[in-house]
């Protein structure tokens, strides 16, 4: 054989290494973020990182839901019926279950996705945090959305909604 086959085929062979390596170790969770322009981070409440530069708030659409509002991770955004106007009842177990939308400070809230008309604001939560909201209702995820596109928490309770724009 000669060596320049060999060359060829030990170069095959690590291409295709790496590139099942990618596929495998792909971020498929709900900490995979809008866009990857890097810049500053902070860390949401879910873990995710909103990366200054991407979207706070984009959307999503489904057949059965139509348009409705995601966070900077790509995962759906709720809103909780028994919240007050611009103030959040939901802590402890219920913020494990529903994890607020929540960001490092107030500068993120003009990066917004065209289109999204409604008034995007914050307030301070009791446990300190800064959390997006709304037309002026906080904003939640749902711990059992498991990728972006799930909407598992649609209508849970009676008291869980899909935010739409």
């Amino acid at each position: 054989m000669k060596l320049s086959t060999l060359i060829a085929i030990v170069i095959v062979v690590l291409v295709l290494i790496g590139g099942w390596y990618w596929w495998t170790n792909m971020p498929t969770s709900p900490d995979t973020t809008i866009n990857n322009q890097a810049t500053t981070t902070n860390t949401t409440s879910t873990g995710s990182t909103y990366q200054q530069g991407n979207l706070l708030l984009g959307t999503d659409a489904t057949t059965s839901l139509g348009t409705y509002l995601i966070g900077s991770n790509g995962m759906t955004l709720y809103t909780f019926a028994k919240d007050g106007t611009a103030s959040s009842t939901c802590y402890g177990q219920c913020a494990t279950t529903w994890p607020p939308y929540t960001i490092g400070d107030a500068s993120y809230l003009s990066n917004i996705q065209a289109g999204i008309t409604g008034d995007v604001g914050s307030i301070v939560r009791a446990d300190g945090g800064t959390q997006v909201t709304y037309n002026s209702h906080p904003l939640y995820f749902y711990s059992q959305d498991a990728v972006s596109g799930d909407t598992k928490g649609q209508n849970v309770g009676g008291t869980w909604s899909v935010v739409t724009p």
